[in-house]
């Protein structure tokens, strides 16, 4: 019935690696210790079943009792193993990380296409990996996706999967994700959402390519597939004049983003009384463009697209409240006039965050200052807090006040505490000579965070 869809498909790119799955550390009191395993060791396959990465060892491994490895030991020997598992037994392995599939697309928004000189690496790289959409929420277009794929998604139960839509309209969709042919991603989608697996979708909204009428359809067609796909996140376009492709965008401006919420609003209506969801989101950012109130709580439902920046500023705002009506003086151990540092964030927050930075100071007698960093190192039409490079923070230094400072959690990853702009955490420390940390994305985590850096300088007085 599906095999029409898989007749033009393009391989994907893979990176080459080697077969079977790296152990990189054992347990002592494991299965694998048990039987002999060391770190270098590979396990080649599960009861003849070749593996291609740790995903595949779980799946062979999780619902059997008596298993058979074909290991390659660091060594070269070639070992087979018959294992016995006991109830509540475990393995105690770490497995080396897959190498991820590459994106072979040449999506007309894709935020890859403007990384200035001297971007973090990782900022180059496109991913195009099911296996990261089930691990991690990626999204993927599935636009390269193979039967084999799907069918491994479907057997080994990879669900949810986060699928980069964009439009429906097989011509529309084509032009965005610069590819010479059309796919049918309906169609694959359906084949998922028959074999129930969950699905979550997303559109990158450009104005005047797959808004208005498109975007209706978008959206009327992803409806057909509820309750598997059980939410759409639709999220602005954001480019700079270092992209490839800026001539041929139209930036969202704060009138579409109100006209967008508009336009939205009856759909929405219509989907909750019809599906009894929402159904389909709208970035936290069209709200904070247009200068709307974000929906309330029940608009968005357990916030199945918060990690695409739908519902965390409503999420924020509700715990900042929540923590207002506590005495956080005394659970937190805040003193009047403690709390003497500054606390960054993006020009788009700031009116928010300002907002319950001040009432918490007037309440506890903490001394924070909120400051709005502009972003030098994509351009200064970046607004929002995650895009933050480290030396933009060098560039408001002179804003910053008290004893510490505290950078958005997204700008800053915490593996390594490396900013966009491939600047560390230490180095903006240094270079500032105060106590630099993330922020965490509550009022509260700040709060602990702040009082971490006050202890911290405490410390280095005594």
């Amino acid at each position: 019935m599906y095999s029409e869809i898989f007749e033009t498909i393009y391989p994907i790119n893979i990176s080459k690696q080697e077969k079977g799955v790296g152990v990189t550390a054992v347990d002592p009191f494991g299965l694998g210790d048990e039987i002999g395993l060391e770190p270098g060791d590979r396990i080649m396959k599960i009861n003849g079943n070749e593996l291609r990465d740790f995903i595949d060892f779980q799946f062979y491994t999780g619902s059997e009792d008596r298993v058979r490895l074909d290991v390659i030991k660091k060594t070269g020997e070639a070992l087979e193993v018959e294992v016995e598992i006991g109830e509540g037994e475990i393995w105690g392995l770490d497995f080396e990380y897959f190498s991820p599939r590459q994106c072979a697309n040449d999506c007309l928004f894709c935020f890859c296409n403007q990384n200035p000189a001297g971007a973090r690496e990782s900022l180059f790289f496109k991913d195009e990996d099911t296996r990261l959409s089930f691990l991690h929420g990626n999204y993927t277009t599935m636009s390269s996706i193979s039967k084999i794929e799907l069918d491994r998604i479907i057997e080994q139960r990879l669900s949810p999967q986060y699928v980069s839509v964009h439009a429906t309209d097989p011509e529309v969709r084509r032009h965005l994700l610069g590819r010479k042919r059309a796919d049918d991603v309906m169609a694959k989608m359906r084949y998922l959402a028959d074999h129930q697996i969950d699905l979550h979708a997303q559109i990158v909204l450009c104005p005047t390519i797959n808004d208005g009428d498109v975007l209706k359809r978008t959206v009327s067609d992803l409806s057909a597939l509820h309750p598997q796909i059980s939410s759409v996140a639709v999220v602005p376009v954001v480019f700079t004049r270092l992209h490839n492709y800026h001539h041929l965008l139209t930036a969202v401006t704060d009138e579409f983003a109100r006209e967008l919420i508009r336009q939205t609003r009856p759909i929405q209506r219509e989907f909750r009384q019809r599906l009894g969801s929402t159904f389909v989101f709208l970035a936290d950012e069209f709200y904070l463009r247009a200068g709307l109130k974000v929906p309330a709580r029940e608009h968005y439902g357990d916030y199945p697209q918060i990690e695409d920046g739908v519902g965390m500023v409503r999420r924020f705002i509700i715990e900042s409240k929540s923590a207002m009506s506590r005495d956080l003086a005394s659970s937190l151990g805040i003193g009047r006039g403690s709390l003497h540092g500054t606390v960054a964030t993006g020009r788009l927050f700031y009116p928010i965050l300002s907002k319950y930075v001040s009432e918490l100071n007037e309440r506890m007698g903490t001394r924070l200052k909120v400051v709005s960093v502009e972003n030098r190192f994509f351009g200064e039409e970046i607004t929002v807090a995650g895009l933050i490079g480290g030396r933009d923070f060098l560039s408001a230094r002179d804003e910053f006040e008290g004893d510490f400072l505290i950078v958005p959690e997204q700008a800053c990853l915490k593996s390594g505490n490396i900013f966009l702009d491939d600047f560390r955490l230490e180095d903006l420390e240094r270079e500032l000579g105060m106590p630099v940390s993330h922020g965490g994305g509550s009022l509260v985590s700040m709060i602990e965070y702040a009082r971490e850096m006050e202890s911290k300088c405490a410390s280095a007085l005594n």
